[in-house]
């Protein structure tokens, strides 16, 4: 039978077993989920998933659109899920921080001339104000841990909308290149025929020959980088070359365009930094990166000391079992945590450093991307309201001077060929504009800047 002093051990075993059962079954936090708000993609498989996987609701037969391209990549992307991987680890040190030290149960048996049993049990104290402390920082952690992978993952959408669209320009080069053959081709024979009359010289038929060889070698040149580009989406999508794609068009194109020939400027600087700063998940690590640091250097000086309660079972001849209480402290004499407490303090600085780093760089990456858009939205209205026009003017009145008979059909064929430049152009420049939208969607963090515009 236990006597009264025995109770307070009891009360103390049963508390740790209680705070021990609820660290290890609390409830681990959900997967971040920022970027399906963003994005309205999921950004994980199903658990156990290796293999390439279409999200379902996805079909190939029909082509891709550059949505589907971006559900794709957040589910297939190898470097992505190598990423949130890391959440996994956080999730460890979360369970790991709430976790209690085991007691310590030694004994010394009855041996030698004293023949006394002992059985000391140790149970460590300190975690009544340690472990709160461990738990909190682990949390954040695991917080800024989600903030970053957000971030990575905006990263890929921004690199799959960018590939998409290379791949398009891509093709339309390698089409617009084929069109430019065909021209100088055409070019060619009649320059052949004037050369044989004697109406132009070897010379300018040897010039004619040779732009028509550029432009062969430039076709051919066109036609290799569309494998090139959409083996770059590929990559990025985590799809062999086994599996037959083919794009669907822009969808957002035609709004992009339309974007480009409003007179006023998007926004101002101020507008979108303050979007960005709201908006950007790797500037939210960063905020809990000083959380972190912080709640890590009151841990680290709430270990000065340790302390531990004691219970030591003895029994030996003539004397009856008996269970004495007591405890082991720590004297904070020598050591007293010094280096950790430094360590923790320079953890705080370098984080705070690390955060103005991250708003300098956000902030620096708007302006960028601003004065891209600006210039690429001046350049293609530019090229639209006046070399384009020109360019269609000198095309027809080359055609109407040669149904006149005042001009030959070598005419005509040459402003075509210029017709077929410019398209060329055009189609770069759409997609300078294109690139500087998706750089911005990027550097603001989210879409809504295009709606600052839409302000009374």
């Amino acid at each position: 039978m236990l006597k009264p002093f025995h109770f307070p051990s009891v009360i103390l075993l049963s508390c740790l077993l209680m705070i021990s059962t609820a660290a290890q079954s609390k409830k681990q936090p959900s997967p971040p989920t920022g970027i399906e708000k963003q994005t309205g993609h999921r950004t994980v498989t199903e658990p156990g998933q290796w293999r390439f996987v279409i999200p379902n609701g996805i079909t190939l037969d029909d082509g891709m659109s550059e949505d589907e391209a971006v559900a794709i990549a957040l589910w297939n992307n190898a470097q992505l899920h190598a990423d949130l991987s890391t959440l996994g680890l956080a999730r460890a040190d979360l369970v790991d921080a709430g976790l209690l030290s085991n007691p310590i149960f030694s004994f010394v048996l009855p041996i030698g001339p004293y023949r006394q049993f002992e059985a000391p049990l140790n149970f460590p104290l300190d975690f009544f104000w340690q472990r709160r402390r461990r738990v909190d920082a682990a949390t954040i952690e695991l917080d800024r841990v989600a903030k970053s992978l957000e971030q990575n993952a905006l990263n890929l959408v921004r690199d799959v909308r960018l590939a998409f669209g290379d791949v398009k320009l891509a093709e339309q080069r390698a089409r617009m290149a084929e069109q430019a053959v065909d021209l100088r081709e055409q070019i060619v024979r009649l320059t052949n025929v004037r050369l044989r009359v004697g109406d132009v010289s070897d010379i300018e038929a040897t010039a004619v020959r040779l732009d028509k060889s550029l432009a062969l070698e430039q076709s051919a040149r066109q036609r290799r980088e569309v494998p090139i580009a959409l083996n770059r989406l590929r990559l990025l999508l985590g799809m062999s070359d086994e599996i037959q794609l083919s794009l669907d068009e822009l969808e957002d194109e035609a709004e992009i365009i339309q974007a480009t020939l409003k007179p006023d400027d998007p926004a101002s600087s101020n507008e979108l930094l303050a979007v960005a700063f709201a908006s950007r998940p790797g500037l939210r690590a960063a905020e809990l990166a000083i959380e972190v640091a912080a709640k890590r250097a009151k841990w680290q000086r709430s270990r000065i000391g340790a302390l531990a309660a004691l219970l030591n079972f003895k029994q030996g001849a003539g004397v009856p079992f008996a269970v004495r209480p007591g405890a082991f402290l720590d004297l904070p004499v020598f050591n007293r945590n010094q280096g950790g407490i430094a360590r923790a303090d320079a953890e705080v600085e370098r984080a705070t450093w690390q955060y103005l780093s991250v708003r300098q760089r956000i902030a620096g990456e708007v302006i960028e991307a601003l004065n891209q858009y600006r210039q690429a939205r001046q350049s293609l209205t530019l090229w639209r309201s006046e070399v384009m026009p020109q360019t269609a003017e000198n095309a027809r009145l080359s055609e109407r001077a040669f149904n006149r008979g005042d001009q030959s059909y070598l005419f005509v064929l040459d402003a075509m060929r210029r017709v077929v430049d410019v398209s060329v152009r055009e189609a770069e420049l759409k997609t300078d504009v294109r690139r500087a939208a998706v750089q911005l969607d990027r550097a603001a963090g989210q879409k809504s800047w295009r709606n600052l515009n839409a302000k009374p």
